[in-house]
């Protein structure tokens, strides 16, 4: 008996002394929820242990659903307000209300980050509020600094407390010092974000300004004098709100964010920039017979549409638009027209830009396709073709198609000329075709004549009368004669 109480002994202390083999730690003593350390007092700073933390099998999941190991605290608020939480070399946390078994994680109340994690979040007088200090693993026990107190609200939190800013400003904060008020404004852009701080301005002369940020905050502003909502940026828009700010006139700018969402936010106050507003032109190379598609667009850094505006098309034509909505306009005469484009966006900004737009009507005409109308197989006979042009002297090819039994034409030959500008003049294209047995066999060969500008920076602007289509019926070959034969 006695020796087998010393193997026993001498196994266990073996196992102890073994390299990497660590005994665990019992549990701390606030390891499970009945047991939490109870906060009396605001501020509080204390050490506190989670090695060999456990999780019982009731730990709310609602903030870290894979945390392995949670120790508690808990603090009944004794007023209304804000208390921060963090933990210095520690886990991450979580903030719960309720009853073990049915705790409820206070909304936005949730830090990922461990090492060290701090939150800010309301608090209700007479309100229980649990802390949950979860491990991610189970082994990663360690002594950390929890720390609690109190925090006042925002000084702007109300809108009756707006802070008043000048011009150019930064405006910075945190949203989780901020609540909903009673009367709340609520942002078009974002009904969602009801925590929000409030800042007044009140411009020395009238400007159009930007209220640009760098996160997720949504900004609203609106006419201090009857609470109109001026403009709205949500979460999704990357520069902020735009407005123009009347001389003497006050605005009210909301930041704001859902509970969620809520935290550090930074906006500024700046010039808004200039519009630079133009028109596409389609096509971009007209010729007299174009309706020219003028279709606006604002120019605008801040990517705000045009709301109304006006496009001079340099001939002494002018037209109004709405929006994006294309103009069309036909220019009487080739020339060189400088169109201006001026336009407003929906925030008060007006800007007009120059353009220059060249019309030139590049226009040659087939007006003879000349064969014969009968021939034999193997005759070659001459096909003439006429082409005329009046307005520029240009290279043109034209190419000489045949329809094939399958139906489509197959080029058979191509001559490119010079056809210099002439009020009635016209030049010849001559061909030569050889009439073949297949043809006789058809009884007929169509052609097609097709004339093309030979250039790349402009079409044929009539290309409808650039095609002629003619048919020669073909017969089979003469017979030899008998004397022709003899001979």
């Amino acid at each position: 008996m006695k020796r087998t109480f010393i193997a026993t002994m001498a196994a266990a202390l073996a196992v102890a002394l073994l390299p990497g083999v660590a005994l665990a730690a019992d549990p701390p003593a606030n390891d499970d929820f009945d047991n939490a350390t109870t906060v009396t007092a605001l501020p509080f700073s204390a050490k506190i242990s989670s090695a060999g933390a456990t999780k019982a099998t009731d730990d709310p999941t609602a903030c870290h659903y894979w945390g392995e190991s949670t120790v508690w605290t808990r603090y009944t608020a004794q007023e209304d307000g804000f208390l921060r939480v963090s933990s210095s070399g520690g886990p991450a946390i979580g903030v719960y209300t309720g009853s073990r078994g049915a705790l409820a994680l206070v909304p936005g109340a949730c830090t990922y980050n461990t090492g060290f994690s701090s939150d800010v979040f309301p608090v209700k007088a007479g309100t229980t509020y649990h802390f949950a200090l979860i491990e991610n693993y189970a082994w990663n026990g360690r002594e950390f600094t929890f720390d609690l107190a109190t925090i006042p609200a925002a000084p702007n939190d109300d809108r009756a407390s707006a802070t008043v800013t000048g011009f150019p400003a930064t405006l910075d904060g945190d949203l989780r010092r901020a609540t909903s008020e009673p009367d709340e404004l609520t942002a078009s852009c974002g009904p969602e974000a009801g925590q929000s701080v409030w800042y007044r301005y009140t411009p020395d002369r009238t400007r159009s300004v930007q209220v640009s940020r760098s996160d997720s905050t949504v900004v609203s502003v609106y006419r201090a004098a009857d609470l109109s909502e001026v403009d709205c940026q949500g979460t999704s828009d990357y520069y902020g709100a735009v407005f123009t700010a009347t001389a003497g006139q006050s605005y009210l700018i909301r930041a704001a964010q859902d509970v969620e969402r809520a935290g550090g936010f930074e906006l500024h106050l700046l010039n808004a920039p200039a519009v630079k507003p133009g028109a596409y032109a389609s096509p971009d190379a007209p010729s007299v017979f174009d309706d020219v598609q003028f279709t606006p667009y604002a120019g605008d850094p801040l990517v705000r549409p045009l709301a109304s505006g006006e496009i001079q098309f340099g001939d002494g034509a002018t037209a109004s638009f709405t929006g994006t909505q294309a103009v069309s306009h036909r220019y009487a005469k080739d020339g060189t027209y400088t169109v201006r484009v001026t336009g407003t966006t929906n925030d008060g900004r007006t800007g007009s830009t120059e353009q220059v737009l060249e019309v030139a009507t590049h226009d040659v005409k087939l007006t003879g396709l000349s064969l014969p109308a009968t021939a034999r197989a193997g005759d070659t006979k001459r096909i003439k073709v006429s082409v005329t042009n009046t307005r520029y002297d240009e290279d043109v090819r034209v190419s000489l198609k045949r329809r094939t039994t399958s139906g489509y034409y197959e080029e058979i030959g191509h001559l490119t000329q010079r056809v210099a500008a002439s009020p009635s003049g016209k030049v010849e294209f001559p061909f030569a075709y050889t009439y073949s047995a297949a043809d006789a066999a058809a009884g007929q060969v169509e052609f097609k004549v097709v004339a093309e500008l030979n250039r790349w920076d402009f079409d044929d602007a009539q290309p409808a009368d650039n095609e002629l289509v003619a048919v020669t019926v073909v017969r089979a070959a003469a017979k030899a004669t008998a004397n022709a034969a003899i001979s």
